[in-house]
């Protein structure tokens, strides 16, 4: 008898697919990025025991492992986000802090918060959730974003301490 891995989602989780996402890599499940994404989603992945450090595989500007069974999962999440993520509960708030900490970006001086890499989905996701949003340059500006901004700050890891968060 086979033993079949059976892959449970959990906020931990939401967040690696949130950040995933927005960087994938065209081999196994990883990352294309700057050093600092290549970092932080290698330490996320090993500290949730997702892939051993002897199975971790990099190249220039990515990080990789392979894994079918989270390969199949974490695209089942990803085409399933407006269903999966419908709540504001820990599962939204880490899989958008995920998403924000992948591609966001914040303009202090002008009081903008955006998604760079952003497509439809993430702008109806945002719908769902209540947090209006509008395009400008191929980006998704959150129209208000103090109301988003706390609901993700107890998840985001790239922007922890970010003094945008001490304005909130």
């Amino acid at each position: 008898m086979v033993n079949k891995l059976k892959i449970k989602l959990n906020p931990e989780l939401s967040y690696i697919i949130g950040f995933w996402r927005k960087r994938k890599s065209f081999e196994g499940i990883g990352i294309i990025g700057e050093k600092e994404d290549l970092e932080l989603f290698s330490k996320e992945v090993l500290e949730k025991k997702l892939t051993s450090s002897k199975k971790l595989l990099s190249g220039e500007n990515k990080i990789y492992f392979y894994h079918t069974a989270y390969k199949k999962f974490f695209k089942e999440i990803e085409d399933e986000q407006c269903e999966r993520f419908k709540y504001l509960n820990d599962y939204s708030a880490s899989y958008l802090a995920g998403t924000f900490d992948s591609c966001g970006e914040i303009d202090l001086e002008n009081g903008i918060i955006l998604l760079g890499k952003a497509g439809s989905k993430d702008e109806v996701l945002l719908s769902i959730l209540g947090f209006r949003s509008k395009w400008k340059n191929k980006k998704l500006i959150i129209i208000k974003p103090k109301a988003f901004l706390r609901f993700i700050k107890n998840y985001v890891k790239r922007y922890q301490g970010h003094k945008i968060f001490d304005l909130i």
